[in-house]
C-alpha cells in the first residue's frame, strides 16, 4: 500500500482554505487463493497508539464485507465510513486511500504512532488468520514522513507519505485553537447580543476568515462623542455623552437627577468616589 500526498493537491487545498488529505496510501494487493479469486474485498483502517480503532479509511466491499473478519471485529459490521466501492474484480489496479487525520467524530487525531491495518478476503471465512492481514505504522507529528517499497501480509509496493496539518480553517469542524468555522453554520458571529452597559459593548473580535471570530466585551476607555458612553476620565467638555458637571464618569451635577437626596448619599458613602461610574444621555436625560 502506498500513502502519497500530491503537492499540487496540498497547494489547492491551502488556497481554498479547506481541509486536505494528510495521509495517502497506495497499495498493491495479491490473491489469497480463495474460491472467489481473483475477486476480493478489502478494508483499511487506523488504530491509535493503544490499538484502539480510530476510523475506517477505505472499504471495498458490500455484500461480502462480513468476510473481512478482523475489520468487523474492530469497526463493527454496520460501520459506514469510507465506502470506496463494492467487491473488486481483480488485483490489477493499486488502491489509493487518503485520511484527513480525523476520527469518526471528525476530531483531529493527536500526535503519536498510528497503525494502518489492511485486510483482504477472497473466500468465505470465519477467522482473521484466513485472510491477508497487513500492518504498517507511521508517526503523526509536526514533521513529514515518507515510507516506500513496503510489503507485509500479502500487501506489496506500499508507500506511506504523511504531511502535517497546515491549514484546518473552513474544514467544517471547529478545531482546537479555533473559535468558529465558516463551514459550520452559525458558528462565526456577524453581530453580537447588545450589552446592558453602553461602556462595555459586546462586539465581534477576530475574523471568520481565520476561524477566530467571537463575541467579546471591549470596554470603552476613550472620550468619544455620541457613542453613548461617558468613560472614566471623561467629562462633558471632552465627551458630549457625559452630563454637565460630571467628571471621570462619576455622578455629579445633572447625572444624579432623579436619585433623591443624592448630595447626602454621596457624602455619606464616600466609597463611591473610588468606584468607576458611567452616565449616558439615554440613562439620565
Amino acid at each position: 500500500m502506498r500513502i502519497h500526498v500530491v503537492t499540487a493537491l496540498i497547494g489547492i487545498a491551502l488556497a481554498a482554505g479547506v481541509a486536505h488529505a494528510d495521509l495517502t496510501i497506495t497499495v498493491t494487493t495479491t490473491p489469497n487463493g480463495g474460491q472467489f479469486a481473483p475477486r476480493n474485498v478489502v478494508a483499511v483502517w487506523i488504530e491509535d497508539p493503544a490499538g484502539t480503532f480510530v476510523k475506517t479509511i477505505g472499504r471495498y466491499a458490500a455484500v461480502r464485507k462480513g468476510n473481512l473478519v478482523a475489520w468487523v471485529q474492530k469497526a463493527g459490521a454496520n460501520d459506514v465510513d469510507a465506502v470506496s466501492g463494492a467487491t473488486r474484480l481483480d488485483h490489477v489496479n493499486p488502491l489509493t486511500i487518503t485520511w484527513n487525520l480525523r476520527d469518526k467524530l471528525s476530531a483531529l487525531a493527536p500526535d503519536g504512532t498510528y497503525t494502518i491495518r489492511m485486510e483482504l478476503a477472497d473466500n468465505n471465512v470465519t477467522q482473521p488468520a484466513q485472510n491477508h492481514q497487513g500492518t504498517f505504522t507511521f508517526v503523526k507529528s509536526t514533521a513529514p514522513q515518507n515510507q516506500a517499497g513496503l510489503t507485509n501480509g500479502g500487501f506489496t509496493n506500499v508507500t506511506i507519505d504523511f504531511q502535517p496539518v497546515v491549514n484546518t480553517c473552513n474544514n467544517g469542524v471547529v478545531d482546537t485553537g479555533e473559535t468558529c468555522d465558516p463551514a459550520v453554520a452559525g458558528s462565526c458571529p456577524a453581530s453580537c447580543q447588545a450589552s446592558a452597559d453602553s461602556c462595555m459593548p459586546n462586539v465581534v473580535v477576530g475574523s471568520a476568515a481565520t476561524c477566530s471570530a467571537a463575541c467579546a466585551v471591549q470596554p470603552i476607555t476613550a472620550c468619544v462623542n455620541d457613542d453613548g458612553c461617558c468613560a472614566a476620565g471623561c467629562d462633558s467638555a471632552s465627551d458630549n455623552d457625559c452630563e454637565p458637571g460630571g467628571s471621570d464618569g462619576s455622578i455629579s451635577g445633572g447625572c444624579d437627577a432623579g436619585t433623591g437626596g443624592g448630595t447626602f448619599a454621596f457624602a455619606a458613602l464616600g466609597l463611591l468616589l473610588l468606584q468607576r461610574r458611567r452616565c449616558t444621555k439615554s440613562a439620565h436625560r
